[in-house]
């Protein structure tokens, strides 16, 4: 194996071949460089897809197609995060989460004396159950074998 950054090499092997590569493609070219052994190779790839993300010289166009930043305008590239995340629509919500949604809005407006109600699920979700009498409980264990 030689010596050498991957990031480094993946920058070399996309500036010779001067279009954008897939990343099975580009890993293909990396190893050949570096002669990353066939036995090394489950190792680092992992590695070197974290890297090549993080990296601010690579970005991915999509369909795991790599290129160099320097190639394409912020334009080209950037991802609106608006796109990607939505507030949650209404038809969202079931019939149960707007009936208890409305009886803690009335509560809250004091509306109502009573304190809303929470179901069994709601418990559970929460931890707020029955209290747990020890860590050995909490963790589902029993506190004889100690």
């Amino acid at each position: 194996m030689k010596e050498g950054s991957m990031l480094e090499a993946a920058q070399r092997v996309l500036t010779a071949e001067k279009k954008e590569m897939k990343f099975a493609d580009l890993w293909a070219k990396v190893k050949e460089e570096l002669e990353i052994s066939p036995e090394e190779e489950e190792a680092r790839i992992g590695r070197f897809y974290t890297d090549l993300s993080m990296s601010g010289t690579f970005v991915v166009l999509g369909e795991n197609v790599w290129d160099l930043r320097v190639r394409h305008t912020y334009d080209k590239v950037h991802i609106d995060v608006n796109d990607v995340y939505t507030d949650v629509e209404e038809r969202d919500t079931d019939a149960v989460d707007a009936a208890e949604e409305a009886e803690y809005n009335e509560y809250v407006r004091g509306d109502t004396g009573a304190e809303p109600e929470q179901n069994e699920s709601d418990e559970d979700e929460e931890g707020e159950g029955k209290p747990r009498e020890n860590a050995a409980e909490l963790l589902g264990m029993q506190s004889n074998n100690f």
